[in-house]
């Protein structure tokens, strides 16, 4: 599928993963929509990223408030009138043991990697289903949406209820041609680790552009593509192990 003229909305814009998307679907000719709390970062990006591409936004938005996302697709519907791919981007990790965590610290990462995800998609299938557009939501789970591991209870178990929803929505969705798509990285080079006391070497990471590449690839929904950048992710992630 070609992206150019695409309505993308990417969530998490303003750093990471989500900068590095938006620069990629940016090349690719798309209406990028730059979504995230920190404004200066995403006006910033969005200047970088008009020189380019001049159909970018930024909108400010907490996608845990649902009056906040609601209004960020309506101004995306008054701009555009459609939106094609939503990018769910937006996360909040934490590394804390049990009897460490507040309760404040389980609610927001569950609000943000959980009901944000919830808020951001069913206003885009909204959207979608208001105009019938064959749209695609896409969530940058994690591997932590598969195994545990200890000191993560609270963002396993958030990254572990995004991925049985996204499954609920993907038998849901298909018959109204509205694909939905996960994927589960693990060690990002990203903002993620700024504040882990025992952060992961940066040899054993990947990069937000190897994550973002492949994002483009399963948007376009070539195939070959897909599995290209996969196995490239993949074979990279065992070199840093293996070579010195």
């Amino acid at each position: 599928m070609k992206l150019k003229n695409k309505v993308v909305i990417i969530t998490g814009a303003s750093s990471g993963v989500g900068k590095a998307t938006a620069i990629e679907f940016a090349k690719k000719r798309s209406k990028v929509v730059l979504v995230a709390r920190r404004l200066e970062k995403l006006t910033e990006l969005e200047n970088r990223l008009s020189r380019i591409n001049s159909n970018i936004i930024s909108i400010k938005t907490d996608v845990t408030n649902s009056k906040e996302v609601q209004r960020l697709f309506q101004k995306v519907k008054e701009k555009f009138g459609r939106v094609n791919i939503l990018i769910n981007n937006a996360g909040c990790g934490m590394s804390k043991t049990l009897l460490e965590l507040t309760e404040q610290e389980w609610d927001k990462v569950h609000n943000v990697n959980l009901k944000g995800v919830f808020l951001c998609s069913q206003e885009a299938v909204r959207l979608m289903q208001s105009n019938k557009t064959k749209g695609h939501l896409i969530t940058i789970s994690s591997i932590a949406g598969i195994y545990g591991a200890p000191g993560y209870s609270a963002y396993c178990s958030s990254k572990h209820a995004v991925t049985g929803f996204k499954r609920s929505l993907r038998l849901e969705l298909w018959k109204k041609g509205i694909k939905v798509s996960m994927i589960f990285p693990a060690r990002i080079k990203t903002e993620f680790f700024k504040d882990y006391q025992n952060k992961p070497s940066g040899r054993q990471m990947l990069s937000a552009k190897d994550i973002a590449q492949y994002l483009v690839a399963i948007a376009s929904r070539n195939q070959f593509s897909v599995q290209y950048y996969r196995l490239r992710n993949f074979f990279k992630r065992v070199s840093n192990f293996i070579l010195p």
